[in-house]
């Protein structure tokens, strides 16, 4: 019996015991027990927008989509000071699809906690919906919170290079690689921006790096058949032509 149980078996009625054993629950992974615990917080206190807000986050880890948008709602309605119901909420609609919403969400999250997650959740609001200006002015805002914050660089420079700023982007991909080392895709986004800037030889060689990652990726085997193409090297180029169609269900999401 963990502490919290041994607490309330003291003191049952202490709606602040049931919230802690709740959230030690959602810790350990019992997200149906945590929604006991902070079903029975409410009970005792229905107007805590805290214990509305995580019954929401137990909801939503057993995949009860429609609940957890209702109590997170429910937790707005009191008059929310947290922005984490406003981030959650953002985040259910943005994989639902509903853009619109989940930015008017993230808005009103980083009204109350101007983060770098924040203000990286609405870039990525904008930058699904495509509009990759307004998106990389949140995601430098992301950064401008936080220099250290790796995927902000790296989606700052995604706009970049989707809005024809390629010498900026290769310069942003490579800050957010010096941060993180793992954000593999970084070459073939560099080589695919060198291509542009007609440094064929230098996009060559970062594309190459990327196939040792990736060796069955079809669109990256279609760039580096183009870059073949501006070296005048027609046979290599032909074969990665050949891979490409061969591995056309393949490639990177970004």
């Amino acid at each position: 019996m963990c502490l919290y149980e041994l607490a309330l078996k003291g003191s049952p009625d202490q709606h602040p015991w049931h919230y802690r054993h709740g959230c030690a629950q959602l810790k350990d992974g019992q997200a149906e027990a945590a929604e006991k615990s902070f079903l029975r917080a409410l009970e005792l206190d229905p107007t805590s927008e805290r214990y509305l807000t995580n019954l929401g986050v137990a909801l939503d880890r057993q995949g009860r989509r429609e609940e957890a948008v209702r109590a997170y709602r429910k937790a707005i309605n009191l008059g929310a000071e947290s922005a984490v119901a406003y981030h959650n909420l953002g985040a259910i609609y943005a994989e639902e699809g509903r853009t619109e919403e989940a930015i008017r969400a993230f808005e009103q999250a980083i009204a109350r906690d101007p983060d770098a997650e924040g203000f990286h959740n609405l870039g990525l609001a904008h930058y699904t919906a495509g509009d990759f200006t307004r998106a990389l002015v949140y995601f430098e805002k992301g950064t401008g919170c936080d220099s250290s914050f790796a995927i902000g660089h790296y989606f700052a420079a995604l706009c970049l290079m989707k809005t024809g700023n390629y010498q900026d982007a290769v310069h942003r991909f490579e800050q957010a690689q010096s941060l993180n080392p793992r954000l593999a895709r970084v070459s073939y986004h560099v080589g695919v921006c060198l291509h542009k800037l007609e440094r064929y030889e230098a996009a060559r060689a970062s594309l190459d790096r990327a196939l040792e990652i990736f060796p069955e990726d079809g669109r990256l085997h279609y760039q580096l058949a183009l870059t073949c193409d501006a070296l005048g090297r027609p046979q290599e180029a032909r074969l990665h032509y050949s891979q490409a169609r061969a591995a056309r269900d393949g490639g990177f999401s970004r």
